[in-house]
């Protein structure tokens, strides 16, 4: 074989590797480009416990309640969730939906000495715009350890499991 023809191959098969090489590098980018959009996806969905209590009259305690609000700030609604938070200190309770839509949701927990249904601790999951409108306010609770959301887990679009924990963020489960 002349040294052209050798010269040639060489060329060819240098081409070769640094294309196969080439496209390795790309779909890595590409898969961690996609990780990293599914989770930025995912933190845009959090929760936390709140008060609610009525406009008309602040002081009303007949009127005071407690929910669990969900804030789905993806474009599309999340499934299977799951939510521990701590009710009024001593009670930990786990909520579950199989859908919520997106934007901001809540569910009312109701007391053990109130529930009609055992099982029962939290009401259907409501728009917060409906609450609103009904002349509530809602409050965080933002110092109060005895009212608090542990964890809160959801399948996302794509069907990807996460979990979001206060102060920790998002995470794949």
């Amino acid at each position: 074989m002349s040294s052209e023809a050798l010269a040639a191959w060489v060329g060819v098969a240098l081409t070769l590797v640094i294309s196969i090489w080439s496209l390795t590098i790309a779909k890595r980018a590409e898969r961690a480009s996609k990780i990293d959009r599914d989770e930025r996806e995912a933190a845009r969905v959090s929760g936390w416990v709140s008060f609610v209590y009525s406009k008309e009259d602040e002081s009303d305690k007949a009127k005071w309640k407690n929910t669990l609000v969900i804030r789905n700030g993806a474009e599309a609604p999340i499934h299977q969730v799951e939510a521990i938070a701590t009710m009024n200190g001593a009670e930990e309770v786990t909520f579950s939906a199989k859908v919520c839509l997106p934007g901001e949701s809540y569910s009312e927990w109701i007391p053990s000495f109130k529930r009609q249904h055992k099982n029962r601790a939290w009401s259907l999951l409501s728009s917060c715009d409906e609450l609103l409108q009904s002349g509530h306010f809602f409050r965080p609770y933002t110092v109060a350890d005895k009212w608090t959301l542990k964890s809160l887990a959801f399948t996302d679009a794509l069907g990807k499991r996460w979990r979001f924990t206060p102060g920790s963020g998002v995470s794949a489960i």
